[in-house]
Formats: structure tokens, sequence, C-alpha cells
């Protein structure tokens, strides 16, 4: 019976976000106290203290602040001005540059982060340009996940399958690299093709010469401080791991540090504008997709993949990066991947003679769990994260069927791509 409620409530609160028949945040709180009622969980506090992900809610409180209080020193227009001057010959390189730049800096620091970095920048670039912000931001967001999948700490999911397969940094870059690599290619030959009209078009040289000439900075003390305060946060987030401080606490102490130092006496103001929205619904979705996984919905769907596929690892991996891409599109790739690793563990000891090595099922899972989150809008914290910016910056809803229009076709191509070069680098 619980496993039904579960179903039913995660379905319900998910046709919901579709529909956009209410908002989606209180579709998601709805849904997860409903869960609660119904004694899904063995206590009340259980879901909040179990299934939420901290590290994620508080690296989004933090650097939301932390945005929030240097934009004003007009730096993310500095660097969009600047970044035009080097590359705005015309739309399409200005595109390539911003998702290269994207996917590399998701390598190495995490995708919300880079996110919350770059959207104002392109957001800058875009307004100063008076053209259209949606194909750079949609590409941005795109290629924030497929750049998060080339290493162990791009994204959460590789850390655990890194740890569980005990995969060194080196061994995982070198197999997800090239791949990553495809797919940035791939998804930005679709996407200009797609929005042709909208990139292929020339900037002129004069409106950017006026914007290099004109004065953008206005304190350049306040500026100073703000550029020392971001440079000295991604140094931070590069070498968290050799600090042995996680990237919520980072991103806190940038925030409230940065809060003190530029605005001290605007503090009031500079919350308000933290997109409490997206906190609700982020802890909204944890709690609701922590019913599946409480229920041993999310167990039992893997058990049946190893039914269907088990007798083939060859079949196994093909199917584990596609079954794992859809389901990533919808659950939040933490738990199921949580859920995944002793399935894929348990392999060996169910079929030795198929699984004579796990590491095409363990890349296979890495690939489907990552390169799903770009399927629908709440498929990544990414996602959710760049809509809400959209929201906050331009005042424009980014509908979940319009961004699953682009998102399945990206996401079709870059599963496609992945199984077949796993295909080809195991089995041929």
């Amino acid at each position: 019976m619980q496993q039904i409620i579960s179903i039913l409530v995660f379905l319900i609160t998910l046709i919901l976000i579709v529909s956009h028949k209410i908002n989606r945040t209180i579709a998601a709180m709805l849904g997860a106290t409903l869960l609660i009622i119904f004694n899904i969980f063995p206590t009340q506090m259980y879901p909040f203290e179990h299934y939420l992900d901290f590290n994620t809610i508080f690296l989004l409180l933090g650097m939301m602040v932390f945005v929030n209080a240097i934009k004003k020193s007009k730096i993310f227009t500095f660097f969009g001005i600047k970044a035009l001057s080097y590359f705005g010959k015309n739309g399409v390189w200005l595109f390539l540059i911003l998702t290269a730049l994207v996917a590399i800096t998701s390598s190495i620091i995490d995708n919300v982060t880079t996110i919350l970095i770059f959207i104002p920048i392109t957001l800058a670039i875009t307004d100063t340009l008076k053209i259209d912000y949606f194909p750079y931001i949609l590409g941005e967001i795109m290629a924030s996940n497929i750049g998060g999948a080339s290493t162990i700490i791009g994204d959460p999911p590789n850390i655990m399958i890194a740890s569980a397969a005990n995969f060194s940094f080196s061994e995982f870059f070198g197999v997800m690299f090239p791949v990553a690599v495809f797919n940035l290619i791939s998804m930005d030959i679709l996407l200009i093709f797609i929005f042709r009209k909208q990139l292929i078009k020339k900037f002129q040289a004069e409106i950017i010469n006026n914007m290099n000439k004109s004065k953008i900075i206005e304190d350049k003390k306040r500026f100073r401080l703000s550029l020392i305060l971001l440079i000295t946060v991604i140094i931070a987030f590069i070498f968290q791991h050799q600090l042995g401080v996680e990237s919520s606490i980072i991103a806190l102490f940038a925030g409230f540090f940065a809060l003190l130092i530029m605005e001290p006496n605007d503090i009031q103001n500079t919350i308000k504008e933290v997109e409490w929205e997206s906190i609700l619904f982020f802890i909204g979705l944890f709690v609701v997709t922590g019913g599946l996984e409480e229920t041993g919905v999310l167990n039992e769907l893997s058990m049946m993949l190893v039914d269907f596929a088990g007798r083939s690892a060859q079949l196994f991996s093909s199917f584990l990066i596609v079954t794992s891409g859809i389901l990533s599109g919808f659950v939040d790739n933490i738990p199921y991947t949580a859920t995944m690793i002793p399935v894929v563990a348990n392999l060996k000891s169910i079929n030795p003679e198929v699984f004579t090595s796990l590491n095409p099922q363990w890349y296979s899972l890495a690939l489907g769990a990552c390169l799903g989150g770009n399927l629908t809008p709440i498929g990544a914290s990414a996602n959710i994260i760049g809509i809400a910016l959209i929201k906050q910056f331009k005042g424009d809803n980014i509908s979940f069927k319009k961004f699953f229009f682009y998102g399945f076709m990206i996401t079709l191509m870059t599963l496609f791509i992945s199984t077949i070069y796993i295909n080809i680098r195991y089995f041929f």
C-alpha cells in the first residue's frame, strides 16, 4: 500500500509540475507533506534527516547570497563585455565559447555554482547586444550537465560511483572525458541548427567598441573587492577536496562574508533577492523522491532491470545508460545512483561468467545518471537554478513543455552517442 501511495503522490506531483496547474513549489511541498501525513516514513522528521541533500540546499543558498552581494558592482556586466570584445564576432562563435567554458568549469566545480556564475554574465551580454538570451542559457545548462559527467568531482553521482568502484581521478577522466567532448560538440551542432536564425548573425563592431569605451565600473574599490572575492571562491571550489571543506560550507561562508563586506547596510534587500521558491522546491522534491526510495520502488525498478538484461554484459550496459538517463530526468539522480550502486556491485556474484569486469557498467551508470539531467527542467539542480535565474533577471517563465522539447532531443542524442562509445570501448 505504501508503495502505491508513494508512486501516486510522485506521479500527481509530476503532473502538476508539468501542467503548470499550480505553482511547482506548492506542488512539491504538498506532495512531500502528504507522504509524511500518510506515514510513508518511520517518523515525521525522518525524510528531512535522511533524504534532504543539505549540501545542495546550502550551496544554493550561499551562492545566491554571494551572487546578489557582488552583482551590484557590475562585475558580471564587465566580464560580459570583455567576453564580447574577444569572442563577439558573431552569435555562433559566442555560443561555442560560452558552452565550452561552462562545460570545462562544470568538470572542476559543481554544476549549480557554474550556472550561478555564468548565467548573469550571459544575460549581461545578451542584454547589451539586445539578442535572444534563451539559446545561450539553454546551451549553458546542457553543457553544465555534459561537462559535469567528465570528472569524479563534476557531479555527485560520479563521486559515489568512483568511490564504490575504486576509480582514480585520472582513470575516470580517461574514460569519461572523450565521450563528454563528443556529446558537447554534438549538442552544440544540434542547438546551432535549431536556433540558426537567432545565432547566425554578426554583431556590429561599433556597439562592442562603444561598450568597451563606456564607463561600466562606477565604484572601482567595490569592483576590486568583488573580483577578489569571486576569484577566491572559485579557487576554494577547485581545491575543496584538498581543503577538506564541503562545497556548501564554502558557499555559505563566501555568501555571508560578501554580504558583510559588500552590503552591510542593505542585508535585508539582498537576502530578499535569494530565489527562496527554488530552495523550497528542492526540499519538496527531495522528500517526494525519497518516498520512492523509502518504500523500495527504486530498488524494485533496479532489480527489474537486472532480470530483463542481466544475461548479457553488453545489453545490460546499453540498457543501463538509457534507463538511467530516463529515470534521472524525473527522479533526483543522487538517490537513484545510491540505489543502483549495490545492484551493479552484485552483478559479479549474480552472474560471474557474464560480468567478468564491471567497468562498463559503472561508466554506463555514471553517463546515464549525469546526462539524463538534461531531459526535463527538474532533471538536474543546474536546470532548476538556471530557470529560476531567468525568472529572477528577466521575469520569464520557461515551461516544462518548452524545456522538455529541447531536452528530449539532446538527451536522446547524447545517450545514443554514449551507448555507442561504451560498446566500442568495451565490447568490440
